[in-house]
């Protein structure tokens, strides 16, 4: 900073304040010579006697070095804003205090409901008590996380104040509401979903649940497959509705992905509910006419179908085939399950299961069947959506990288 220009807005002052050289001399415990000089320009004043001067003249010491008057507008802002970031900080603090405190509650409803279901079931072979407890818990834990969610977004609405505060800020209050729900949901459905094999797969007798080796062989993996599809493809997306300006990156090519697994998963779909129905009017005539034989074709026409889609969502979606690619290949491996299912349905449905059992009533023909088999088809289902969904997180995250 030139030295004039702090004489010069010193003479300014004097004068404006109607005081002489002598007068501010006397003041200072200096002489009137030493303040003329600081006036025009051939020396500064001492550093010690800088808070007097600007004590003198009404200003600040910075005022007083940079020569010239700060606007009081912009010396406020400066004060104000630490203050009110300070304030927005330890209004976040207090409201994501109140809400993580309901959805660690949350979760351990969604832990006591599972507790008590096993431990009813399997403690005094009652299955259907215990589903009813751990149901009533469970409403109790989703009702409480979507308290938790409203308080925190009501605390975020009602207060004026968080309109000044920093996108930082925001974006992480929004991304702890979405994570912290997402994983109290989760754990709701992961407990319902663990029970209901307890519930469902039980035999005619009145005090019984499936034995807990079966329960783990037969339907512990493909629950867990389930909810580790669930958890990979449903937690993202959950977590960016609740960001305020999420971006938008990729959205052509998600559409994309949307439409052809629909049309894909659509087909399968139709394919196996042809094979599926196809035993009943099978039994329903004692020849096999042109009925299966067009089911036949319009089967094979529904897995061409989805090859074709594939390479034609390839052929003209050039720029974004790199995303297409990975869906599309999942949604062939997906056929073999239609066929599983609708293959093992029709033996269940129009075959004895062992020797001797030819002259048995339909209906004890399919209590011989074990059920299991129709639980693997969702297992490979399962199986097959994780994986593919692993490698597409992975490819994902190489390319963020790089």
């Amino acid at each position: 900073m030139a030295n004039n220009t702090i004489g010069q807005f010193i003479a300014a002052l004097r004068k404006a304040n109607g005081m002489t050289q002598q007068e501010v001399a006397d003041r200072l415990n200096v002489s009137n010579k030493a303040v003329s000089r600081w006036e025009r320009d051939e020396c500064s004043p001492d550093i010690s006697l800088i808070p007097s001067l600007a004590e003198m003249f009404g200003v600040t010491c910075d005022e007083l070095l940079k020569g010239e008057r700060i606007l009081e507008a912009a010396v406020n802002v400066e004060k104000k804003e630490p203050k009110v970031q300070k304030q927005i900080k330890n209004l976040i603090g207090r409201a994501l205090s109140g809400f993580k405190t309901l959805i660690y509650i949350s979760l351990a409803l969604s832990a006591v409901g599972l507790i008590c279901m096993f431990g009813i079931s399997y403690g005094f072979y009652r299955p259907q008590i215990g589903f009813a407890v751990m149901l009533l818990l469970e409403v109790a834990a989703v009702f409480l996380a979507v308290l938790a969610v409203s308080r925190a977004r009501a605390v975020k609405t009602d207060n004026e104040i968080f309109e000044e505060a920093e996108d930082s800020l925001t974006a992480e209050f929004d991304k702890t509401l979405g994570t912290f729900s997402f994983n109290a949901f989760f754990c709701a459905l992961s407990t319902v979903l663990l029970s209901l094999p307890l519930i469902l797969a039980v035999s005619d007798y009145v005090e019984s649940v499936i034995a807990f080796s079966d329960y783990c062989t037969f339907f512990l993996a493909g629950i867990a497959l389930i909810l580790a599809l669930v958890f990979l493809k449903g937690r993202k997306p959950y977590i960016k509705r609740f960001t305020k300006n999420c971006e938008k990156v990729g959205e052509p090519a998600a559409r994309k992905i949307r439409l052809m697994d629909m049309v894909q998963i659509g087909l399968i779909i139709v394919s196996g509910v042809i094979l599926t129905v196809l035993p009943r009017f099978e039994t329903a005539y004692e020849e096999k006419g042109v009925l299966p034989i067009i089911a036949g074709i319009a089967v094979y026409a529904c897995y061409a179908a989805v090859l074709v889609c594939f390479v034609l969502f390839l052929l003209k979606n050039k720029e974004l085939r790199k995303d297409l690619i990975l869906p599309g290949i999942r949604n062939i491996f997906l056929i073999p399950s239609a066929i599983s299912f609708s293959h093992i349905y029709r033996i269940w449905w129009s075959s004895p299961i062992g020797a001797g059992e030819n002259d048995l009533p339909q209906y004890e023909k399919r209590e011989l069947f074990s059920p299991e088999y129709i639980w693997y088809t969702f297992i490979y289902a399962a199986l097959v959506i994780v994986i593919f969904s692993v490698i597409d997180i992975l490819a994902k995250r190489g390319k963020s990288h790089k």
